[in-house]
């Protein structure tokens, strides 16, 4: 069980990345669920809590392992692809089924804004990905 005592904030942030890190995914899941929630009626397409229903019904029909944190997981990794583009590739000029691979299996970190990802390690996976003979 996950301690989320706030006297022991160190230990729970580690925790949740844990958890968050510990859903296995596939490049294709990520882009799937990046879909579900594409689909949501525009009304409710920004709403966090429709995302996190859809992304949880995403993760029970493909039974994702660990499926319990599977949504927040997707989530997480859903806003820290988000920032990384933002950030790192707005012209959206990267490959995108690397950056999905690459999104998938990145592992997610603290960053000086939340939980995201290292931009210079998932660049690097990205470019790395390219590369890959499939």
């Amino acid at each position: 069980m996950i301690n989320f005592a706030p006297a022991d904030r160190d230990n729970t942030r580690a925790s949740t990345l844990e958890c968050l890190n510990a859903v296995a995914l596939t490049g294709a899941q990520f882009e799937a669920a990046m879909r579900a929630v594409a689909a949501l009626p525009e009304q409710s397409r920004h709403s966090p809590a429709a995302q996190a229903l859809a992304l949880q019904a995403f993760a029970d029909h493909e039974g994702i392992a660990g499926s319990v944190f599977a949504s927040a997981a997707l989530h997480a990794r859903m806003a820290a692809l988000d920032a990384w583009t933002r950030d790192h590739d707005p012209r959206r000029e990267a490959n995108a089924e690397a950056v999905m691979e690459a999104a998938a299996h990145q592992s997610l970190s603290q960053t000086e804004n939340g939980i995201g990802f290292d931009p210079v390690s998932f660049g690097e996976l990205i470019l790395f990905v390219e590369e890959l003979p499939f």
